[in-house]
């Protein structure tokens, strides 16, 4: 095994639709379970477990930050603090990191997680300087902590404190994967081991103990290295290109479901031109985000197989609108067919095939002893022409982000060992 490697076990159950890792924030050592997101390269914690007033490593800084997500965002002040990973007696220690303060929140971003970890790089990050704003109102200090704005906790309050933040100058602080490779704690790789995209809950009666102790709820985030790990995959790992590094920006070749023929991607000219590419790799997402021609092709051959899967899709899709459960008395997975997915490979005449399979796309017993849930829907309004591969996509696959390979880096993929 390589010098600098550690391996962390990551679990699905706080944040319900996506996977936390602890780490170990200050002076002392405070214990915060974030959620890991590829698509993401913000790392931020709330102030329900750490206390920064109380963390003799804290160095103020006089940058603020405000992250919006599609349904959720916050602001705070950036600090610098210890920032520390430990495992079977092993440390990774990042002193002096970057890490935003959760001080004003939309909505419960994170469900039961203290904060995220965004694992991609830094294009998706910003601060914004406020000692100008300091100046001008000829306060003493120019630092952001403590947080002395307040900002209402609703999305219009925190797209306007974004907008004003805007005004100011800006830099895209280091991600935190990238401070460690850069201070030779880690190797600039890290691998993803998951089985689900929703909790698992086999009996109604389990407490969070009992969740946690199911293998369908558990996990790996290795970090510093990948194929190695052998007893994880079998055969032979197969490379996707990243094509850009904004997020881990891949491209889509098409979509297959079941033996018919590769649906290509089509570009919606009456709208935005997607950034970058037409697809990303995020393990943030708990769906499979599918561009808007892709979506309908997919569910036209899905109908064309049987006409009765409708009945399904909508009455999970209707309780995902309305909050409320679809528990079916029959739905028999081995009558719905695998749905193939094709990238660009490490080079540009390279195809690489990864298989979303019924149950993944499916997810049974999720949330909920007997809950259905269907995990395929189409773009989102404001992200068009591109299609987000979360959750149901990379379960069945021991996935090695590795940064160093070449200037954005490849994502090999390896079919998991249950």
């Amino acid at each position: 095994m390589p010098k600098k490697t550690l391996e962390l076990p990551i679990s699905i159950v706080a944040a319900k639709g996506g996977y936390c890792v602890e780490m170990e924030i200050g002076c002392h050592q405070t214990k915060v379970k974030l959620l890991l997101d590829t698509g993401s390269s913000t790392i931020a914690v709330e102030t329900n477990k750490y206390k920064p007033e109380e963390d003799f490593y804290l160095h103020p800084t006089s940058y603020a930050q405000a992250i919006t997500y599609g349904l959720g965002g916050w602001a705070g002040p950036l600090v610098e603090t210890h920032l520390q990973f430990e495992s079977h007696n092993k440390k990774m220690t990042l002193k002096d990191g970057h890490i935003a303060i959760i001080e004003s929140e939309q909505q419960d971003n994170f469900h039961g997680a203290d904060g995220i970890l965004g694992l991609a790089y830094r294009q998706l990050n910003r601060a914004y300087d406020l000692t100008e704003y300091y100046q001008e109102k000829n306060l003493c200090s120019n630092k952001t902590f403590p947080w002395n704005f307040a900002v209402e906790e609703n999305k219009t309050a925190i797209r306007k404190f974004k907008s004003f933040l805007r005004q100011y100058d800006s830099i895209r602080p280091k991600a935190f994967f990238t401070e460690l490779e850069e201070h030779k704690i880690c190797r600039d790789k890290f691998s993803l081991y998951v089985k689900r995209a929703i909790v698992h809950v086999k009996d109604e009666n389990m407490d969070t103990e009992a969740l946690e102790a199911d293998p369908m709820n558990q996990g790996w985030l290795i970090l510093g290295s990948g194929e190695e790990h052998k007893e994880l995959y079998n055969g032979e790992m197969q490379i996707i290109d990243v094509v850009h590094d904004a997020y881990y920006n891949t491209n889509l070749l098409g979509v297959s479901v079941g033996d018919n023929e590769m649906i290509v991607p089509e570009v919606d000219t009456s709208k935005k031109k997607a950034k970058y590419s037409n697809s990303i790799i995020d393990c943030g997402s708990s769906f499979l985000v599918l561009q808007e021609n892709l979506y309908q092709e997919v569910m036209d051959q899905l109908l064309a197989l049987d006409i009765n899967f409708i009945s399904h899709i909508e009455a999970s899709n209707n309780a995902y609108k309305t909050g409320t459960s679809y528990k079916p008395e029959y739905l028999d997975l081995n009558k719905w067919p695998d749905i193939h997915f094709y990238f660009q490979g490490e080079k540009p005449e390279d195809v690489t095939k990864l298989t979303a399979k019924p149950d993944n796309y499916w997810q049974l017993n999720a949330l909920e002893k007997d809950r259905a849930w269907f995990m395929i829907m189409q773009e989102v309004a404001n992200i068009p022409n591109k299609s987000i591969l979360g959750l149901p996509l990379i379960s069945d696959y021991f996935c090695v982000f590795d940064r160093e390979h070449d200037k954005n880096g490849v994502i090999k993929v390896g079919e998991i060992e249950l």
